[in-house]
């Protein structure tokens, strides 16, 4: 009995030590992507709890693969893409998060999200489809106060 309990606690020490997000690079341009996404198909929304996310961007931190779900869940090699656009509109400076990710063969969802703490200011739900999927948050304008939230954007299966 004390085995199983031994192993239990090791498994889930292991499990909880490759949660922790994995920094890669940042990029937080609002100029243009180049990339088109050739393949989309079956694309439907849908809401975004994230509880199974393999990676993702924030503007704050770059780029980011969640190890336990990335290990587990990787079959073939996602590409994926976010950044924050910004644009005046009818004289009032606007935000949004925009997110790209192809994944050839696999059913798949971005999702792109506007984020002041934990407080979600817009999103474009899950977005799902195989081969290839875009995801745009709603333009959230600035305010007196300050920016709309820090643009993030998600993908998983």
């Amino acid at each position: 009995m004390k085995k199983k309990v031994i192993i239990s606690s090791m498994f889930a020490l292991s499990a909880l030590l490759t949660v922790t997000p994995l920094i890669v690079s940042a990029e937080t341009s609002s100029s243009k992507i180049s990339t088109k996404l050739t393949e989309v198909s079956n694309v439907t929304t849908s809401n975004d709890n994230l509880d199974s996310v393999v990676g993702g961007w924030s503007e704050n931190e770059g780029m980011y693969v969640n190890n336990l779900y990335g290990n587990l869940m990787l079959r073939s090699s996602p590409h994926h893409t976010g950044k924050a656009e910004t644009k005046t509109i009818n004289g009032t400076g606007h935000k949004r998060a925009h997110g790209w990710t192809t994944w050839p063969g696999i059913k798949h969802y971005t999702t792109a999200r506007l984020e002041q703490g934990s407080y979600v200011n817009g999103t474009s739900g899950r977005v799902w489809g195989t081969g290839g999927t875009e995801a745009a948050s709603p333009w959230k304008p600035y305010t007196t106060s300050g920016d709309p939230g820090s643009a993030r954007t998600y993908y998983g299966r």
